[in-house]
């Protein structure tokens, strides 16, 4: 039985996106340059594409786009990292002290005592899990570092070079395919990556306000370890669903040394931040990427599960690809009379 023209160009498709994942099982250091140099590149051809609309030429747009990028990224390690590394250990302290001393009894007050058992004892299984985790993170910095090294070496090459040929690079995909597939093929990949530009603008936007406003919300209310938990902030919010989760538990820690009343007032101002973090991002994404949340969900319990980090992070243009490629090749075929 001869295949129709999409259920070819589908199965063409289907076998390059299955060869880009497949490298994340052969190293998984080369997929994440990979996945953060293409996110860059993403981030950057779309600003210049905006000073571009602004009559600035395009070659130019994308240099002054990419040095502020790239001078805008080592200014953030440099002021971050070696901060954030010493809070680690200090948090690691307070963590520690924290459990010790119970210290989340404080919202437990006039509850049964039956739910301050279960919740006791579920606090003392959890810290010993949370203080080896903190532990080995800081036992590890050492390599953590040569491979930070590697990783912006590669990432900030990747990112130069990838930036001046992308518009050739996506138009060289179409000839993967046989001629009669073109068109499509083409079509596929112009519009995955105008929604995934888009996507990786809203997300690095929402991410910096959330992490900024949390430092200055920190810094307001005398909550400690201000910049270790706002970098944690803008890090979570690249993680679709869960990482509001993750964001807020250590957040609720810290709140309650605080005071009950401090902590109630910083989880409020952080939710209304959150509000108005997702209406950015819906501004930027207007009617791109409108992807539904049962297949986000699978897609990052799926991807999550197989390539970790990574697969989480990837989890939201994994389901924007399978979208674009269902209304391009699947359902025009469905439609078919």
């Amino acid at each position: 039985m001869k295949l129709s023209t999409n259920l070819r160009g589908a199965l063409f498709t289907v076998f390059y996106l299955l060869i880009f994942i497949s490298i994340s099982f052969i190293s998984t250091d080369v997929f994440t340059i990979i996945i953060f140099t293409l996110g860059f590149v993403l981030a950057i051809n779309l600003v210049a594409k905006g000073l571009n609309y602004l009559k600035i030429p395009m070659k130019i747009a994308t240099i002054i786009s990419l040095i502020a990028s790239m001078f805008f990224l080592y200014l953030l390690l440099v002021l971050l990292v070696p901060t954030v590394i010493k809070e680690i250990s200090n948090f690691i302290i307070f963590l520690n002290d924290f459990f010790q001393k119970a210290q989340w009894k404080i919202l437990l007050q006039n509850q049964p005592e039956n739910i301050i058992n279960n919740i006791e004892n579920f606090m003392n299984a959890l810290q010993p899990k949370i203080i080896e985790l903190l532990s080995n993170i800081i036992e590890l910095l050492p390599t953590y570092g040569q491979k930070a090294f590697t990783f912006l070496f590669f990432l900030t090459i990747g990112t130069i070079y990838f930036s001046f040929y992308f518009d050739t690079f996506k138009n060289k995909l179409q000839y993967l395919y046989p001629k009669s597939l073109r068109n499509s093929a083409r079509a596929f990949y112009n519009e995955t990556f105008n929604q995934i530009e888009h996507y990786v603008v809203a997300t690095l936007l929402a991410s910096a306000f959330v992490g900024v406003s949390a430092f200055f919300v920190m810094s307001f209310l005398g909550i400690k370890y201000q910049l270790l938990l706002s970098f944690w902030a803008a890090v979570t919010n690249f993680i679709p669903v869960i990482g509001v989760v993750l964001e807020f538990i250590p957040m609720i820690i810290v709140g309650v040394s605080s005071g009950i009343s401090t902590m109630l007032i910083f989880l409020l101002i952080m939710s209304i931040i959150h509000a108005i973090a997702f209406i950015i991002f819906i501004s930027i994404m207007k009617d791109y990427g409108r992807v539904n949340p049962v297949v986000t969900i699978f897609s990052l319990l799926i991807l999550g599960s197989l390539i970790s980090l990574t697969g989480a992070l990837i989890a939201v243009p994994i389901a924007m690809i399978i979208k674009v490629f269902w209304n391009t090749y699947i359902k025009p075929e469905l439609e078919r009379s």
